[in-house]
């Protein structure tokens, strides 16, 4: 299985990610999805020029961008990470844009931005020198990509301080990919957030459910709405 798969399902319309922030809830079904990562990945490569081994790491907040992102990154071949202490890519939200705007150290040779958008859109304001806005140059890239033929063998995750090669983590995939929907929350440890709560559920055929910013009643009804069937760890 290569990286880029963990967005086909028979039912392409259907949702695979599903976001609530507050009060906003957004939904991105499997095309909708597989187009991200397409795009995200088109950016890494050939806007960036990462060959497969890189480095990338997706210091981005929980928000549907943080998949997309994460399965991009593998597709192109890079070993990815959370948040590696230094990177030939690094794609920041909000908060790590506002840092090295501050004069932080970027910890990359490369930044990419998101504006953490609901719909995606681009960030608004001045960007410091050398930090590519995500929301402007992603969607430049076409709907669909075609990796390098072995660019999956040079994929790998860190994952709790660890690095799995891609074919190990697809290796784990169950022969029968199930239905559920797992609920990804603020409780999953930063260091295993990649795996748990993006690859792993993608890997067993589930779908995601990220919360953040949600109340005890808010989260129990979400809960019910969205059918869970298992939370992230």
């Amino acid at each position: 299985m290569r990286p880029q798969q963990l967005a086909e399902r028979a039912d392409r319309t259907a949702p695979l990610v599903t976001l609530y922030d507050g009060a906003d809830r957004v939904e991105l079904s499997a095309a909708t999805f597989g187009n991200g990562v397409a795009k995200a990945a088109g950016l890494l490569r050939d806007g960036l020029g990462l060959a497969p081994g890189a480095s990338v790491s997706i210091d981005l907040p929980l928000h549907w961008q943080l998949p997309v992102w994460t399965v991009a990154a593998l597709a192109v071949g890079a070993r990815t990470s959370r948040q590696a202490a230094w990177a030939d890519a690094r794609v920041v939200g909000p908060d790590g844009l506002a840092r090295i705007a501050a004069g932080g150290d970027p910890g990359a040779d490369e930044v990419l931005a998101c504006a953490c958008d609901a719909f995606g859109m681009p960030l608004r304001g001045p960007l410091p020198a050398g930090v590519t806005d995500v929301g402007v140059e992603a969607r430049m890239h076409p709907d669909v990509h075609a990796p390098e033929p072995r660019a999956h063998l040079s994929a790998a995750l860190q994952v709790g301080g660890e690095w799995i090669e891609w074919t190990t983590l697809a290796a784990s995939r169950p022969a029968s990919p199930s239905s559920g929907r797992v609920w990804v929350g603020a409780g999953v440890a930063p260091d295993r957030l990649l795996w748990a709560g993006v690859v792993h559920p993608l890997l067993t055929g589930a779908r995601l459910v990220l919360a953040v910013s949600l109340g005890a009643e808010a989260t129990a009804r979400a809960r019910a709405v969205e059918a869970i069937t298992a939370d992230a760890r």
